[in-house]
């Protein structure tokens, strides 16, 4: 990573109209290229392969996959399909997911620190292993498989994790390539996840300067400053009222998260979150992402860079504001 890199996330949907800043974003020194998978607004494989096979040289990863949803094995073939498709520039990464989606949906989300330990443990074997592979774990149990599809390089698929709380990141720190820091996530909070990061390399003997840690930042390149706070607001309310792990990162007022959470079904209507939106302060969405005029927003990302990020993971919300996001970049930061 050189100084002055970041990555950007792609959306699932708009795919078509999101190809030309694929390879705008290629032709340019844009590090890599996200998509994400955590809500049921689409999936990250369909986008991923669309946008590698589009480009020529940039990354493309998964911000993440969650990990409950997709077997192993089914996650290991498939980005090996896509490492034959972009040879060395895809990565993998992947997510603990959440509830009360997972639930809904029929999972349970016990043990997820071991789950995930598992799951790249077997991972890394089925990508790596010159023969066939067998596993013995609580959630994951592998008898003789080989991927026939593996080609000799895929060892070179770097594995990521999108970590949440200190149990997740501390074994991300042990076992991932990278790590991925939500976009719900004040300064102060993503500061100490990264001491956290510090001090478990630290204790297991790992260089802190070989892990990557990519933080998400929402972004709204906009000279009205207001206007772009405001437009925010619904999805603000939306991700405090019905994940509960981004509220207690979000830092917000504990009282207004009740009062979201009375005011929303899950999941949330579009009319629900706009009039949830009424009661979320200008000044809690600019705490959790990056907002205004060009030195606003770029003030904002120095504020996450000294935070101790490596790179940051910009997440416009619309191809408008993607483009103006990229380009504000591409000046320099």
């Amino acid at each position: 990573m050189s100084e002055g890199s970041f990555a950007v996330a792609l959306p699932s949907n708009h795919i078509r109209e999101a190809i030309p800043l694929a390879k705008l974003a290629d032709a340019e020194s844009v590090d890599s290229l996200w998509t994400i998978e955590t809500r049921l607004t689409g999936d990250a494989i369909t986008p991923l392969s669309v946008y590698a096979a589009n480009t020529a040289r940039i990354r493309v990863g998964t911000a993440g996959i969650p990990i409950w949803t997709r077997h192993p094995v089914l996650i290991a073939q498939t980005f090996a399909t896509l490492h034959a498709m972009a040879p060395g520039r895809v990565v993998l990464g992947l997510s603990a997911w959440w509830d009360p989606l997972a639930t809904r949906v029929g999972l349970s989300l016990k043990k997820p620190v071991k789950a995930m330990r598992e799951v790249i443990e077997s991972i890394r074997l089925l990508l790596t292993a010159e023969g066939p592979v067998s596993y013995a774990g609580e959630f994951v149990r592998l008898r003789e498989v080989r991927l026939e599809n593996r080609v000799d390089d895929t060892h070179k698929i770097r594995i990521y994790m999108g970590a949440v709380g200190p149990q997740l990141l501390r074994l991300a720190t042990r076992v991932a390539d990278g790590i991925v820091l939500n976009g719900g996530h004040t300064v102060a909070v993503t500061r100490r996840e990264v001491e956290v990061i510090r001090e478990e390399a630290m204790k297991v003997g790992r260089p802190y300067d070989e892990i990557e840690i990519l933080k998400m930042m929402r972004i709204r390149v906009d000279n009205n400053k207001e206007r772009a706070i405001t437009g925010h607001k619904p999805d603000v309310a939306r991700y405090i009222a019905e994940q509960a792990h981004i509220a207690r990162s979000s830092e917000a007022d504990p009282g207004l998260v009740t009062r979201l959470r009375s005011m929303m079904s899950w999941p949330s209507s579009e009319s629900e979150a706009i009039r949830a939106a009424e009661l979320v302060p200008d000044s809690l969405v600019e705490s959790l992402g990056c907002y205004g005029d060009h030195q606003e927003v770029r003030g904002r990302i120095r504020e996450y860079m000294a935070a101790g990020i490596t790179m940051p993971l910009l997440l416009p919300d619309s191809i408008t504001y993607m483009r103006r996001a990229v380009d504000l970049m591409l000046e320099g930061w």
